[in-house]
């Protein structure tokens, strides 16, 4: 096959397209997939690709999967607070544990779960009053952060433990974010002082949950809970079970991965209710004549159906994991017609995917009938991917939806929202898709 290169927005000697991506991510990749499904660009000397076709997306994630890893630069920074759990793992080890993890999030413990978020947020909203302005994603950080420390480590834990994890947690999510955001600009040698607080916050995490780690364990109890999961897993295939290292690494990608996802989905879903009163309206009619004013649980869903509806497009409009870790070939491929060569990089976005107005006419209306099972059944499957797709796909991914569909509901049967004087609302695509200027709503009684 030639080797020649897919089209592409032009860049500049040396650098490339990267005063391109400077200006702003998100909106680059979208003027890239303009080019066709797959295009081209560079960032520097090295040549990258974007995909924006279920079949090709297809083909990457799952038919020619062992022909491609993570990039090796991301594992590098977040495997080394993170560990080597599903988030930052590849091939058979990456398998293995996800055997092992699976069982925590199977039906007969997701009750239990559900419960945890209606609880954690009728404790949040207790002292909300109307005419309040609450900053909706503040607040949704802080609710979900609690909901997954709960359904980590139950109630066998105390709370300034658990604060103890979760402060580390937060801290060097904060500063991963600064080694790959300054990364492709400057000398590595720059960002030591940024290693080094790395090294420091991952030996506080560290501590703190390998002492929770080794008191479970010397317990040797069930406390319904993820970590009590972790511990008692064993792999169908070989029949071992989790190190604590292992139990450690897992625990902390849940936090990452099962905080701040599903904390930006609800702010997004939040946000777009407060602009379209009619879905307000049609969403608190479902919970009036499901719920008859008593809270949710997670039996109430499969009946919450324009609930899921409203979630699932605010997923699609700001899809929190708005790109997947970039991907390299092996090997030199073949794709859509093309020759990848070894060493470059590909980049599905599911924030383009879920724009496309291929699959999603116009894409940036809010519309949650979209979702309704009769259209829903038509969207390609690698079209909408919120929860990424193929072998890695979250295996929390029931879980997430279950907490925030709860959590939307327990919450709007309650209150509207409106935007309050002055807030500028903006995308912040970090490691998830933020609002930049954070999200202040004034709350008001539905019924007033």
């Amino acid at each position: 096959m030639p080797d020649r290169h897919p089209p592409g927005p032009k860049g500049v000697p040396l650098l490339g397209n990267l005063p391109g991506l400077g200006r702003g991510m998100v909106e680059f990749m979208m003027e890239t997939a303009t080019h066709g499904d797959v295009a081209s660009f560079t960032i520097g000397p090295t040549r990258n690709y974007l995909l924006s076709h279920p079949d090709h997306i297809h083909d990457v994630l799952v038919l020619r999967r062992d022909k491609f890893t993570k990039d090796p630069h991301d594992l590098r920074t977040l495997g080394r607070w993170m560990g080597k759990g599903l988030l930052t793992s590849d091939g058979e080890h990456h398998r293995r544990q996800r055997r092992l993890v699976q069982p925590a999030f199977r039906h007969r413990r997701m009750a239990g779960y559900g419960e945890i978020a209606v609880d954690a947020t009728q404790r949040l909203i207790e002292g909300w009053r109307p005419g309040d302005v609450r900053d909706m994603h503040h607040e949704m950080m802080k609710l979900t952060l609690n909901v997954v420390s709960r359904s980590m480590f139950g109630s066998g834990v105390p709370d300034e433990e658990a604060y103890k994890v979760q402060r580390a947690v937060a801290g060097l999510q904060d500063i991963a974010i600064q080694i790959s955001k300054f990364g492709m600009l400057v000398s590595p040698w720059l960002l030591l002082p940024l290693h080094q607080l790395l090294k420091r916050g991952t030996r506080v995490l560290d501590e703190a949950v390998m002492r929770i780690i080794a008191e479970r364990r010397a317990s040797g109890e069930d406390h319904g809970d993820l970590l009590s999961m972790f511990l008692l897993a064993q792999d169908e295939v070989d029949g071992g079970g989790m190190t604590d290292q292992q139990v450690r690494d897992e625990a902390v990608t849940i936090f990452v991965a099962g905080q701040e996802t599903t904390a930006n989905g609800l702010t997004w879903a939040w946000y777009l209710l407060s602009q379209h009163p009619e879905v307000a309206e049609k969403l608190g009619a479902e919970l009036d004549e499901v719920l008859g004013g008593r809270p949710p649980t997670a039996e109430d869903l499969p009946r919450l159906r324009y609930t899921g509806m409203v979630f699932k497009e605010a997923l699609r409009f700001c899809p929190p994991a708005w790109t997947l870790n970039k991907r390299t070939p092996v090997e030199d491929v073949e794709l859509g017609g093309y020759r990848l060569r070894r060493g470059s990089g590909i980049f599905i976005m599911p924030y383009v995917m879920h724009h496309h107005e291929r699959y999603f006419p116009d894409p940036f209306r809010f519309d949650p009938e979209r979702f309704a099972p009769e259209r829903e059944a038509d969207i390609p499957r690698y079209a909408f991917m919120p929860f990424g797709g193929g072998e890695r796909i979250c295996v929390g991914a029931g879980f997430a939806e279950m907490e925030a569909k709860l959590i939307l509901a327990t919450l709007a049967q309650r209150f509207r929202f409106t935007l309050a004087p002055g807030q500028r609302v903006a995308l912040k695509p970090l490691v998830t898709l933020a609002p930049k200027y954070g999200l202040r709503l004034r709350v008001a009684d539905r019924s007033s």
